[in-house]
């Protein structure tokens, strides 16, 4: 026969207790794309000093063109402000350039979300 364990040995009202004090509310992504995953506590000291933005594109990373932009339903001047203020990186000139897929569908994702409410 199996030792009881401690846990074992508390009542209903301890064992909840217990657990709830075990539960953490989830982590949050940094907003600024670093892909940190933070505490709630810890986020704004993060922002505040340690962040050091959305990383380099790699060798794969998948640039579109300006047509392929606008397919995908952004306005022309809602691109141009997005790349002015650095939300999009963009590489090539002005009439050959193409913009970082990434950017772009993290930024469609949050636009579309402000939009609907």
């Amino acid at each position: 026969m199996a030792m009881a364990t401690s846990y074992q040995k508390l009542s209903i009202a301890d064992k909840r207790a217990l657990d709830l004090s075990r539960v953490r509310e989830p982590s949050l992504p940094c907003p600024h794309g670093c892909g940190v995953q933070l505490m709630a506590a810890d986020l704004l000291a993060h922002i505040e000093q340690r962040c050091s933005g959305p990383p380099e594109p790699g060798a794969s990373a998948k640039w579109v063109t300006h047509g392929e932009v606008m397919a995908m339903g952004v306005p022309r001047a809602t691109l141009n402000w997005w790349t002015k203020n650095g939300h999009v990186r963009v590489i090539g000139e002005r009439m050959d350039r193409k913009y970082l897929h990434r950017d772009l569908v993290l930024r469609i994702a949050k636009w579309r979300g402000f939009r609907r409410r």
